[in-house]
């Protein structure tokens, strides 16, 4: 990709760009990811390729940062918009494209495998995220979505049974693990030579401090069955939009920040083409936060009202942050900075100090954490991984 990129800066120089701002962008690749709901911004696309107004470079950094450079492919190539690209970087696009299917195709051959191993033990998991929304059929082509590590949920007595099956079929713990709890929600990441995919083993579907707001106990699960005799469930319609606002929201601070991915939003949307977003809002306990990500994700993608129909103050106070996060360096960085250390010191550290008090559970748990050279390096590893530059 790296050489890719040189070559298409090389194009760049040629050209008389009128630059659009990274804000500016932003919006441009909403409005490719949602054509289908505007076909006539083709002919935009097409004005602006004309009139030197793409800076290639810039576009593709940022589809690649989102993980939808697959999905822009595609729908680059339905409304016969490859032909207008630099012919390096039409070639580019469905090389990642090529690679992700094959890919996709290969995590599913190891799905299989992984389902084959469980089945015969009676554990039956329920896949979440990108693996799940592929299982179900969401995506209208296979390589459409960039997956990373296979997500699947087991009841929490086949938790650490599952784990072991799969370390007995050859997978190991990643030695790199960093959890930044005491009690995760799932088992150190599992790797295997020869397969595509990590796996996560989770006994908590999100982490624990939204546990009493979305627990695998009031889940509405849908029955699949596939790959022959193999059993598993996926998430309902219901869940999946609740189960992706928390992911990208909270669990990642995405509403603190003022970030998003496309790739959630772009799930969002095709989840919402089965059930509508505002439906489920009220059944989520942080409803302005959810509100507010569902009114930027209408807005990402020029589809104002299409998740929620009214703009709140929540969803203008998200906008500024989003703005400014790519207006200013100093409003990111700082920004950044205070609310992870916040959450740190308040939902991580200072929670566990507090319950030691109460809990001898706890307190065992924490002079055992304290007593293992182990677990200084994960937070260690944590706070490094964090303030590397150019991160």
């Amino acid at each position: 990709m790296v050489k890719v990129l040189k070559r298409i800066k090389e194009i760049d120089r040629t050209k008389n760009y009128l630059n659009m701002t990274n804000l500016e962008m932003f919006y441009f690749v909403g409005r490719c990811l949602s054509i289908d709901e505007h076909p006539e911004f083709r002919d935009v696309f097409v004005q602006k390729i004309s009139e030197d107004e793409i800076e290639w470079a810039q576009f593709v950094s940022l589809c690649s940062n989102h993980l939808i450079l697959p999905v822009i492919y595609l729908k680059f190539k339905s409304h016969q918009l490859i032909e207008h690209l630099p012919e390096e970087l039409g070639e580019f696009l469905k090389e990642i494209y090529d690679l992700n299917l094959a890919r996709n195709e290969q995590i599913l051959l190891q799905i299989k495998d992984i389902l084959k191993l469980l089945n015969a033990n009676d554990i039956y998991p329920t896949f979440l995220k990108g693996t799940g929304n592929l299982l179900d059929g969401l995506y209208s082509d296979k390589g459409e979505r960039m997956i990373g590590d296979i997500d699947f949920l087991v009841p929490e007595e086949d938790y650490l049974k599952a784990a072991r099956i799969l370390e007995e079929d050859g997978y190991v713990k990643n030695p790199n693990f960093v959890s930044d709890s005491l009690n995760p929600k799932h088992y150190p990441s599992l790797f295997k030579v020869g397969v595509p995919a990590v796996i996560e083993v989770h006994r908590m579907i999100v982490p624990q401090r939204y546990g009493k707001m979305f627990n695998s106990e009031i889940l509405v699960k849908k029955s699949i069955v596939t790959f022959g005799d193999a059993n598993f469930f996926v998430l309902s319609d219901f869940h999946n939009t609740i189960l992706n606002f928390i992911h990208s929201q909270l669990s990642h601070s995405g509403y603190l920040n003022g970030i998003v991915s496309f790739r959630d939003i772009y799930d969002l949307y095709l989840i919402s083409k089965r059930i509508k977003a505002y439906s489920v809002i009220y059944y989520i306990q942080h409803k302005r936060k959810a509100i507010a990500y569902f009114v930027f994700a209408g807005r990402a993608l020029n589809l104002p009202t299409y998740f929620y129909p009214k703009v709140t103050i929540e969803s203008k106070l998200f906008y500024l942050k989003h703005s400014l996060n790519h207006t200013s360096t100093v409003f990111y960085n700082t920004n950044r900075i205070i609310l992870f250390l916040y959450n740190k010191i308040f939902f991580v550290y200072l929670k566990i100090l507090i319950q030691s008090v109460y809990s001898q559970k706890m307190r065992h748990t924490v002079l055992n954490c304290l007593s293992r050279k182990d677990w200084y390096r994960d937070q260690y590893n944590t706070l490094s991984n964090f303030f590397r530059p150019n991160r």
